[in-house]
């Protein structure tokens, strides 16, 4: 054990001077081009996709110790107090202020810092008015149920809840940079973060302080983490201050309350069957969560690249709302075609490769996690459209129909949430077979992200930014087709070789290999790559195209 930490150890050291090196390089080498936008929302959104594809690496990494180091019951309560705090109390406390201050100081910078000194106050007046009272009731409510949170799973979300003082400064500064499309600062921060985490965790763990240790070790980080963003802040912009003026949150909260809620509803529909299928699971609750979180922490790798490119292009899609329609259709059709470039050939490699991904990462206690193979390899096919609304919910912000959007959520949430009662009750009480419930909750993702694009797309008819979709997909779901066929059959003729790390791993290895090939192939056979797709290319390289083509 002490040898395999001291590797990881090294490849750590190794991984911040790489990301050093390489911020050097970017410094010393990269100039922007202000009327070249291809090339700055490809700057941006692939270093934040690199950035944030290192992050997970670390997260996977301490994600496949985590497993290895808890029984199924203490990691799912583990899981839990990070979802209620790290997602649903962040959303509230963070109020939609960060996509409001993005968008409003991207058209009007000389307002940004006296804009930030005011979210910044209503966001520390949430948590300290709001985020305790919502953790209460929650640990209340599911006493009162008869599924009492045990004591170390109430500690951990207590704990956690501290990490939102640093953690809303931090957003906040964030903010900054990304309406200044600077988004390679965040991005780096990121990886400085998850660095710091990665080696409190490690520690905690070899500490042998379970999860508790684990939640102190989150608030340590994110105070540090908020450090580090004053000092850039101090250099790249003002000094930060708080500024409590009535007037201007009055103005602003009915502008964010929607923009929040639209965070907050899409987390139901999204994440909101955890809490269902804890409360319904009986004794087998928290071995529940465990089985239905790791599915979503792989999928997780994959979840990077829409807020990746989304957040790149939404300072572009904020200017262009203001003018004609055709140059904001233009901007979001042809991004919408990238991510649906990239979310068939995921799912279709996810799914085929399910049962190596569950087997990875359980490692020891594979038998605990057999409902995680069928939960991921369904729960795959939520990617296309969950990419596909990620953007087009922010168009809609973009042109300032966030209010619209909030009606467009609850219907999603609605269903999502009546889907998953329906289906626990039956799989619980019916039929005494609570992992079926697992399987209906990642269908009902499935569904929940089509109930929501059908509401969009009147919204976006209006608008006149309705998009193609079905002219844009079926080129990369044929071609995904082809390469999910190649991956099964690579995997069906490479012999196993024993004494492997994994069973069938030399087929599993082949199959992914060959995933990008056959996938390349098909969609070029199909006509998917062509001459729009090599002037964009060009652009981004810095070689104008023909007028017209190639733009963002």
């Amino acid at each position: 054990m002490t040898v395999k930490i001291v590797w990881l150890i090294a490849a750590l050291a190794g991984l911040l001077a790489l990301a050093g090196l390489s911020a050097l390089l970017w410094r010393r080498f990269y100039r922007d081009d202000p009327q070249n936008a291809a090339r700055r929302v490809f700057k941006n959104s692939s270093v934040t996709f690199a950035m944030r594809l290192a992050v997970k690496a670390l997260d996977m990494v301490i994600f496949f110790i985590l497993v290895g180091s808890f029984d199924v019951a203490a990691f799912g309560d583990y899981l839990f107090a990070i979802l209620l705090v790290g997602q649903y109390l962040v959303i509230f406390t963070e109020f939609g202020l960060g996509v409001l201050l993005t968008r409003e100081a991207a058209r009007a910078p000389a307002s940004a810092g006296r804009l930030f000194g005011v979210t910044l106050a209503l966001r520390l007046l949430l948590i300290v008015a709001g985020a305790l009272p919502v953790a209460l009731l929650v640990v209340g409510a599911y006493a009162l149920l008869g599924q009492p949170i045990s004591p170390s799973g109430q500690g951990a979300i207590f704990i956690f809840l501290l990490t939102l003082i640093p953690g809303a400064y931090s957003s906040a500064v964030t903010a900054l940079y990304n309406a200044n499309e600077r988004m390679e600062v965040p991005a780096l921060m990121e990886l400085v973060t998850a660095t710091l985490n990665f080696l409190a965790r490690l520690a905690v763990i070899l500490l042998g302080f379970g999860i508790l240790g684990l939640a102190w070790a989150a608030v340590a980080v994110s105070t540090a983490t908020a450090l580090i963003f004053y000092l850039l802040q101090r250099r790249s912009f003002a000094a930060p201050a708080l500024v409590w003026d009535r007037a201007t949150m009055g103005r602003i909260v009915p502008l964010a309350l929607p923009l929040m809620l639209n965070n907050l509803l899409s987390a139901v529909f999204f994440r909101f069957d955890v809490f269902i299928i804890r409360a319904f699971g009986g004794q087998a609750g928290e071995r529940l969560v465990g089985q239905y979180n790791t599915p979503y922490t792989i999928l997780n790798i994959a979840m990077i690249i829409p807020p990746a490119v989304t957040f790149a292009v939404f300072p572009l899609l904020a200017r262009r709302a203001d003018g004609e329609r055709a140059g904001l259709a233009a901007a979001q059709n042809r991004t919408l075609q990238i991510l649906l470039l990239l979310a068939f050939p995921l799912a279709m490699g996810i799914s085929v490769l399910a049962r190596d991904l569950i087997q990875l990462f359980s490692r020891a206690q594979f038998a605990d996690y057999q409902p995680s193979i069928t939960v991921l390899a369904v729960l795959a096919w939520f990617l296309p459209l969950s990419f596909v609304n990620g953007l087009l919910q922010y168009v809609l912000i973009a042109v300032n129909r966030q209010a619209a959007i909030t009606r467009a959520f609850v219907i999603g949430a609605t269903f999502n949430l009546a889907a998953n009662l329906v289906a626990m009750t039956i799989a619980t009480r019916v039929f005494n077979a609570p992992t079926w419930g697992l399987y209906a909750a990642a269908a009902i993702t499935i569904l929940s992200e089509l109930v929501l694009y059908l509401v969009f797309l009147p919204l976006l008819r209006d608008e006149r930014l309705a998009p193609p979709l079905l002219a844009m997909l079926w080129r990369p779901a044929a071609a995904a087709l082809a390469m999910g066929a190649a991956m099964l059959a690579l995997r069906a003729i490479v012999p196993d070789w024993p004494g492997g790390p994994l069973p069938g791993w030399p087929g599993s290895l082949a199959a992914t290999l060959g995933a990008p090939l056959a996938y390349g192939a098909a969609l070029w056979a199909l006509g998917g790559l062509g001459a729009e797709e090599l002037a964009l290319v060009q652009r981004i390289i810095g070689r104008p195209p023909t007028a017209g083509e190639g733009e963002v």
